[in-house]
């Protein structure tokens, strides 16, 4: 089951930088789990949760009822209210059936701590949405 994880972390854009050895760390503190269409996975405004990457199937990303967003394979969220312990930017609805790698909080620090170049990469994404949608100040 290990090395099925690896391989399919290894296809993660997000963990391209990732040694072997890293990956298999990695696979020691993910989930895999499917989710049906219609399944709520995270919900703008509630606190906690765990990190989502997508390994196949879609979901709507929305804000305030309205879609802005569809996420895909190799897409990942959930970052924001875990680096943050804040609440749910936004409410994330499978659309289709998914198979995702799930980090709970915990393992979730363990990968940042793991890897500096996927902690820098979570940083990125997370500044691109905050942009999107409009809640950074310009620089």
């Amino acid at each position: 089951m290990a090395n099925e994880t690896v391989q399919r972390l290894r296809q993660v854009p997000l963990f391209s930088a990732c040694t072997d050895k890293q990956l298999e760390f990695i696979a020691t503190r993910v989930e895999d789990l499917d989710f049906k269409a219609g399944r709520v996975l995270c919900e703008e405004g509630r606190s906690g949760g765990d990190f989502f990457i997508i390994l196949s199937g879609s979901a709507e990303v929305r804000r305030g009822g309205k879609t802005v967003d569809t996420m895909r394979d190799g897409d990942f969220f959930g970052e924001i209210a875990l680096l943050d312990s804040g609440p749910r930017s936004a409410t994330v609805v499978a659309t289709t059936p998914m198979r995702c790698l799930v980090l709970g909080p915990r393992q979730f620090q363990d990968v940042l701590h793991q890897n500096a170049e996927i902690a820098v990469t979570l940083l990125r994404a997370v500044t691109k949405r905050l942009r999107g949608a409009g809640a950074c100040p310009q620089d």
